[in-house]
C-alpha cells in the first residue's frame, strides 16, 4: 500500500514538473517574442541567402575587371531592299541581331555567343551621332556555355547609316597562373605615367588644372606632407619670396629629393629629382589665390597593380589582427599581474586562519593613513629632486651608483643570522635607515624614469626606443603608487611590532583601556576615509554627512568589537580580507568590458590602449577568481608537510601550494588571452581599437564579405591559441 502511494506521488510529481515546464517555456517563447511567420518571409529569407553568400565569400583576393564590348550593325528603319547587313560570327564573341533592320519601336531579338558564363552585362543603342552618346537597352546574364538570348526595344533614332547594338560585359583579368599587370590612369591626363623617375632626373608633366586658375599656387606634395610652395606670376614662372596671396611662404619648407623647377602657361610643371626615385608619394596640389580655396591635386605618377591580388581589405584585416592579437596580449599581462598576488587573498583555505588582536589590527588601520602621507610626500620630494638634474650622464651614474651604495649601507646595519638580536638603539638606526633607504629608492626610480624617457626619445630605434620611453613613462606614474604602498607597509610593520610587545606586557582590564581609543581612532579614520571617497562620488557637500557621522559610527564599532573581542580569540583579518577581495572581483566581473572601454575612451582617447585597459581590468577580476578557486583546491598534504616544518606562510606558499597551480595557471591564462582576442571584436564597437571596429564598419555598411574576412581572422587565431595552449599543458602536466 505504502508503495502505491509512493508512486502515485512520483507521477503526481512527474505531472506537476512537466506542467511547469510547459508553462515556463510558454512564457519565455512570449518574452522573446518568437515569430515564425518572420522566419517564413520570403523577403527575410532572400536576404539570409544573400548575406550567407556573402560570408562564405571572404574578400581576400582582388580582380581587376576589363570592359568587353561586341557590336553589331542594325539599320533603322529597313532599306527598300528590306535586307539588313550580315552578322559578323568570325570573332569568338559576337552578337546576332534579327531582324537586322527594322523600324523605331519594333522588337529585335538578339542573340549572344561566346560570352564568359555567368558574366552580367547590359546592351546598349549607339546611333550615328557626331556625340559619344548611347541608349539602355536590357540586361543580360549568359547561361553555363557563355550564350543569351534578349529581346529588345529600338528606340527612335533613324539613319540611312548602320547603326551599332553593343553588348557590354565585364570580365576578370588575369589568373593566379598568370597574373597580369593592370594600369590605372590616376590623373586622368591619357599618359602611361612611370612610377619612377626618369633617369635624366627630370620630369615633364601635363597639369591641366592649371589653366583654369590664373596666377595659381602650387604645392608639391611627398607622402602627405608639403615640401615646397610657390607662388606663380602671370608667365607661369616659379617665383621667389612670399606668396602673401595664398597666406604661405613661397619655397622649400621641407627636406625632400623632389623640387618643381618651372610651371608654364600651357599647365606644363617640370619636376626634378633623382634617376629612379620612386614617384607613387609625389603630388602637385593647387591653391587659387583668389580666395585661397584648395584647387585639384595631380598625382606625378600612375597607379601599375597586378591582378589578381591580395586585396585591400586582407591586408587590413591582417594589421588589425595582429593589433587585436598584441592588444589582448597586453591586457592578459596587466591582468595576470594584478591577479597572481590577488588570487591567494582570495583562497579560503589560506585566509581563514589568519587572526590578529584588537591592538594590532587598529595599530595597522591607523598605519595606512599616515604611512600613505608619509610616501605621499617621499615620492614628491624624490621626484622634485631628480627633475633638477639635466645631464644624461650624471642620471646615468646616478642609476648605477645609487643600488650599489644602497647594498653596501644595508649591509653595514643588517647583523648575520646568528648575531645577537639587536638592541633597541640598533633598531632605531635600522628604522630610520630603511625610511632613509626608501626615499633614495623614490629617487633612483625617478632618475632612471627620466633617464629612459630621454633615451628612448632621442635613440631613434623605432618601436624599441618607444618601448624604453613608455618604460619610463611607466616607471614615474606607478612610482608613487609604490611609494605610498611601501611607506604603508613599513607604517604596518612597526605597528604590528608596537602592538606584539603591547599584548605581550598588558593583560586584562589594561589591555583593554588602551584597545577602546585604538580601536576608536580607526574605525573613525577608516570611517572617514570611506566616506571621502563616496562624497568624492556622489559630492554631498556635507561635512557632517561625508566626515562626522561616518567617523561617529566607525568609532563606535571600533569600541564594540574592541570589547567583545577577546585577547585570546583575535580578530579573523583573513577572512575579512577573503570577502573584500571576493567582492571586489565580482563587481569588476559584473561589468562587461563594453562599458569599461567607453570609461577609458574617454579618459586615453579611441584607440587599442583603451581596449587593453578594459580588457586588463577585467581579465584581471576574472583570473583572480580562477586562479583563486584552484588555490582552495590544491591538495593539503603538502601544505602541511611544509608547516610541519617550521616554515613562514610565505614559505608555505612558495613549496606548499605553488607548484600544484602552475599548470592550471598556465591553462586558464592561455584561455584567457583567447578570451580576450574574441573579446576584442565586441570593445571596438565602442571605440576600443583592433578588428572590432573594422568588423562593426563593414556591418554598418552591408559590406558582408568584408566582414567574412575579418571573422574567418578571428576564428583562425583563436584556433591557433587553443592549439598552442593544447601544446604546452602537454609538456606541463
Amino acid at each position: 500500500m505504502a508503495e502505491k502511494k509512493s508512486k502515485s506521488r512520483r507521477r503526481l510529481w512527474i505531472i506537476l514538473g512537466l506542467v511547469g515546464a510547459f508553462l515556463l517555456y510558454g512564457y519565455a517563447v512570449q518574452e522573446t517574442d518568437v515569430d515564425l511567420a518572420e522566419v517564413q518571409s520570403e523577403t527575410r529569407r532572400a536576404s539570409l541567402v544573400r548575406i550567407m553568400r556573402n560570408l562564405a565569400q571572404p574578400n581576400l583576393i582582388t580582380f581587376d575587371d576589363a570592359e568587353v564590348v561586341i557590336s553589331a550593325d542594325v539599320l533603322v528603319p529597313c532599306p527598300a531592299s528590306g535586307v539588313g547587313p550580315e552578322a559578323d560570327t568570325s570573332g569568338a564573341a559576337y552578337i546576332v541581331v534579327e531582324p537586322s533592320c527594322a523600324d523605331p519601336g519594333d522588337a529585335v531579338t538578339i542573340t549572344g555567343v561566346g560570352f564568359e558564363a555567368e558574366a552580367r552585362g547590359n546592351t546598349t543603342f549607339r546611333p550615328d551621332s557626331e556625340f559619344d552618346v548611347t541608349r539602355q537597352l536590357e540586361g543580360f546574364t549568359p547561361d553555363s556555355d557563355g550564350n543569351f538570348t534578349i529581346t529588345a526595344e529600338l528606340p527612335n533614332r533613324t539613319s540611312e547609316k548602320p547603326q551599332q547594338i553593343e553588348a557590354t560585359t565585364r570580365v576578370q583579368v588575369g589568373s593566379w597562373l598568370n597574373r597580369e599587370v593592370v594600369w590605372t590612369d590616376i590623373n586622368a591626363n591619357g599618359l602611361r605615367d612611370e612610377q619612377a623617375m626618369p633617369e635624366s632626373g627630370t620630369l615633364e608633366m601635363d597639369v591641366p588644372s592649371l589653366l583654369t586658375i590664373p596666377g595659381a599656387g602650387l604645392v608639391l606634395v611627398e607622402d602627405g606632407e608639403s615640401v615646397q610652395t610657390l607662388a606663380l606670376g602671370d608667365d607661369f614662372v616659379a617665383t621667389s619670396g612670399p606668396a602673401e596671396d595664398l597666406n604661405m611662404s613661397a619655397g622649400v619648407v621641407a627636406e625632400s629629393d623632389f623640387e618643381v623647377v618651372s610651371a608654364k602657361q600651357d599647365g606644363t610643371v617640370v619636376l626634378s629629382g633623382p634617376g629612379g626615385a620612386d614617384l607613387t608619394g609625389v603630388e602637385i596640389l593647387l591653391y587659387d589665390p583668389a580666395n585661397g580655396n584648395r584647387g585639384a591635386t595631380h598625382s606625378t605618377a600612375d597607379q601599375f597593380a597586378h591582378s589578381p591580388r591580395i586585396s585591400d581589405n586582407a591586408k587590413e584585416t591582417w594589421d588589425k589582427i595582429i593589433e587585436t592579437v598584441f592588444m589582448a596580449f597586453l591586457a592578459t599581462t596587466l591582468g595576470l599581474l594584478i591577479a597572481l598576488p590577488m588570487s591567494f587573498l582570495a583562497a579560503r583555505n589560506l585566509m581563514k586562519d589568519i587572526r590578529t588582536t584588537v591592538t594590532n589590527l587598529s595599530l595597522n588601520l591607523l598605519a595606512i593613513p599616515i604611512g600613505g602621507l608619509i610616501g605621499l610626500y617621499l615620492s614628491r620630494w624624490a621626484r622634485s629632486w631628480a627633475s633638477n638634474l639635466e645631464s644624461d650622464w650624471f642620471r646615468f651614474a646616478l642609476v648605477v651608483l645609487i643600488p650599489l651604495g644602497l647594498i653596501y649601507a644595508l649591509r653595514a646595519i643588517l647583523k648575520e643570522e646568528d648575531a645577537e638580536a639587536p638592541t633597541s638603539r640598533e633598531r632605531a638606526v635600522q628604522t630610520a635607515v630603511f625610511i632613509a633607504a626608501g626615499f633614495v629608492v623614490a629617487l633612483w626610480g625617478f632618475i632612471l624614469a627620466a633617464f629612459l624617457i630621454n633615451a628612448g626619445t632621442s635613440m631613434g630605434w623605432g618601436f624599441i626606443g618607444n618601448f624604453v620611453a613608455i618604460i619610463g613613462e611607466v616607471i614615474r606614474l606607478l612610482l608613487p603608487v609604490f611609494a605610498i604602498a611601501g611607506a604603508i607597509g613599513m607604517m604596518m610593520n612597526l605597528g604590528s611590532k608596537l602592538g606584539f610587545a603591547l599584548n605581550d606586557r598588558l593583560e586584562g582590564a589594561a589591555i583593554r583601556a588602551v584597545n577602546l581609543p585604538l580601536a576608536a581612532a580607526a574605525g573613525a579614520i577608516i570611517a572617514m576615509m570611506i566616506g571621502a571617497v563616496i562624497d568624492w562620488f556622489y559630492q554631498f557637500e556635507n561635512l557632517w554627512t561625508s566626515r562626522y557621522i561616518p567617523a561617529i559610527i566607525g568609532a563606535l564599532i571600533g569600541i564594540y568589537l574592541a570589547a567583545r573581542v577577546k585577547k585570546s580569540e583575535g580578530v579573523g583579518v583573513g577572512m575579512i580580507v577573503y570577502y573584500m577581495a571576493r567582492t571586489l572581483f565580482n563587481t569588476l566581473r559584473s561589468i562587461e568590458p563594453l562599458v569599461m572601454v567607453i570609461v577609458f575612451v574617454v579618459w586615453v582617447g579611441f584607440g587599442p590602449f583603451a581596449g587593453s585597459l578594459a580588457l586588463s581590468l577585467h581579465t584581471a577580476a576574472a583570473l583572480s577568481k580562477l586562479y583563486s578557486e584552484q588555490v582552495e583546491s590544491v591538495a593539503s598534504g603538502p601544505i602541511e608537510a611544509v608547516r610541519a616544518t617550521g616554515a613562514t606562510r610565505m614559505q608555505t606558499i612558495i613549496y606548499g601550494v605553488v607548484p600544484q597551480i602552475v599548470p592550471p595557471y598556465l591553462s586558464f591564462t592561455m584561455y584567457r588571452w583567447d578570451i580576450n582576442v574574441r573579446m576584442s571584436t565586441i570593445i571596438g564597437f565602442a571605440g576600443g581599437g583592433g578588428i572590432g571596429f573594422l568588423l562593426q564598419q563593414n556591418i554598418n555598411l552591408l559590406q558582408y564579405r568584408d566582414a567574412a574576412a575579418q571573422m574567418l581572422a578571428i576564428a583562425i587565431v583563436v584556433a591557433t591559441m587553443d592549439w598552442i595552449s593544447a601544446r604546452l599543458r602537454e609538456r606541463l602536466v
